[in-house]
């Protein structure tokens, strides 16, 4: 097979260039019935990894996260069909997983009418070894359902070629997503803007996956930069800013092989738990309608009106709502007393116990620290002589995200505190100023902060863990290109000619 490149960068990552060697071998992974076709155009697209610098969970409650891209990267190559069928292709299925799966446009509707959210994840998690797909065709599903195309002129392969980690902690998930929907917008001629990608990507998650996540993980794959750290206000999805690595600062991530999920028990319990505190927070100032000048503290009613607990700050919850919040509820009582909550991808379960305060708290908390951390970031350049001092605040504020994470948020993980407590160990004497566990906790990455060269004190961090756990955790550093700062590889197949002999 002959794969002639028709527009695009020419460098490019290792999982492409893997990826165009399987289409010149002719691989049967690529083509067959259902998979890639040996002629026509392939449409290309990437989207990386992140990693938390700060402010993780507390996205679903509207807070600033502080996030940048990892040189991890999900691949999509998309090929039109001529029918009406849509295939997903996976490289890297391992045993767990069926390499491939495809469905009719037609499974989205019920005689002329699309079927409901519910019906579609309902398709999609029938069988085990093929609910990763959802991930990819359920994207044209919701471009149907969120009015982004009437209806697909023709179907779609897609063949995903990753090397981010599944349950990594570093948005594997929402890479896959944003990289289908970069190759959908330019196979079907969209014209779908970055956050317009990211909020999309997110429905995905939310709606076809059924995992209750924020949208921090969409918006940095999708609009992240090689040389930037995005500072997002997840309110519900604003770039407040471009903020430059200090130099001679590192942000390094260290997988502890401890998979996490954003669809596990405990992580939709924290969430649930902390919007069943905004609710009760919100019927407790129902009536608070004083706004005089004279009144000496904000509107809480109307700091809590867009349904965002960061837009308090710590000294009015401290004040006046913490005394407010139970330390916890059963799901019964709450249900009773106030009716569901305001989030649309959770539920509260009657006969669960449910932290509250707690949960609240971080979230309020992380807020500030991540306010905090950026301006104690930015110092470190702008005021050179005391970038030790910027150094040791910044990282002091990671330790006590983690510590919350864990006492407050209900996320921590053994693996990942031991694997914290050893960077803090060696300390800035070794170069590692702050180490914290990243996105929605229980496992996962460690993102670590770091000053000159470390690589001695990156060898001595993975030693000591794998003595204490027996586990060899995996460092994954450096920057790649946003979805939309990469762009898209166009490819053109033909069929080789045999070699003429005289």
């Amino acid at each position: 097979m002959k794969v002639e490149q028709l527009h695009g960068p020419k460098m490019k990552p290792f999982q492409v260039s893997e990826l165009e060697y399987l289409l010149q071998e002719d691989s049967s992974d690529l083509f067959f019935s259902f998979g890639l076709q040996k002629r026509g155009q392939v449409i290309v697209t990437c989207a990386p990894a992140r990693l938390d610098i700060m402010g993780g969970i507390a996205d679903y409650c509207g807070a600033n996260v502080f996030e940048m891209t990892l040189n991890r990267t999900a691949v999509a190559a998309c090929q039109a069909r001529e029918d009406n069928n849509l295939c997903a292709v996976t490289l890297s299925a391992g045993d767990q997983l069926k390499p491939d799966f495809h469905l009719s446009l037609d499974n989205f509707y019920i005689g002329s009418t699309l079927k409901t959210y519910s019906q579609i994840r309902e398709f999609f998690n029938k069988k085990p070894r093929t609910a990763w797909t959802g991930y990819i065709l359920g994207t044209f599903y919701v471009l149907l359902k969120e009015g982004k195309i009437d209806q697909f002129p023709h179907g779609a392969t897609i063949v995903i070629n990753s090397n981010i980690p599944m349950g990594g902690g570093i948005a594997s998930s929402a890479a896959i997503e944003v990289a289908t929907l970069t190759a959908l917008n330019q196979l079907y001629n969209l014209e779908l803007g970055m956050i317009e990608i990211a909020q999309l990507a997110q429905t995905v998650e939310n709606q076809i996956v059924g995992a209750p996540c924020g949208i921090m993980d969409q918006v940095t794959s999708v609009a992240g930069m090689s040389t930037k750290i995005l500072s997002i206000l997840c309110q519900p999805d604003k770039i407040l800013e471009l903020v430059s690595c200090p130099s001679n600062v590192n942000f390094v991530g260290i997988y502890t092989k401890v998979r996490r999920s954003t669809t596990s028990t405990a992580y939709i319990d924290t969430r649930t738990g902390t919007f069943m505190g905004l609710t009760i927070l919100k019927a407790a100032f129902a009536s608070d309608t004083d706004t005089g000048e004279n009144h000496p503290t904000r509107n809480i009613s109307e700091v809590l009106a867009d349904n965002y607990l960061c837009n308090l700050s710590v000294e009015e919850f401290h004040e006046q709502c913490e005394y407010l919040l139970p330390e916890q509820m059963p799901g019964e009582e709450f249900l009773n007393r106030y009716g569901e909550t305001v989030d649309t991808v959770t539920q509260v379960e009657p006969e669960k116990l449910y932290v509250v305060k707690d949960r609240v708290k971080h979230a309020i908390y992380e807020n500030a620290r991540v306010q905090q951390f950026i301006t104690a970031i930015k110092n470190v350049d702008n005021d050179p002589d005391h970038t030790p001092d910027y150094l040791r605040e910044a990282g002091n504020l990671m330790y006590e995200s983690n510590t919350s994470y864990r006492d407050l948020a209900g996320l921590g993980s053994p693996e990942v505190d031991g694997l914290v407590n050893i960077a803090r160990k060696i300390g800035k004497r070794g170069g590692i100023y702050g180490a914290k566990i990243t996105g929605g906790g229980g496992g996962g990455t460690v993102a670590l902060l770091c000053h000159g060269n470390v690589e001695s004190s990156l060898t001595q961090i993975l030693a000591a863990y794998k003595l204490a756990w027996g586990i060899d955790a995996e460092l994954i550093r450096g920057n790649a290109a946003g979805a939309f700062e990469f762009g898209h590889i166009l490819w053109e197949l033909k069929e080789s000619t045999p070699p003429t002999h005289f």
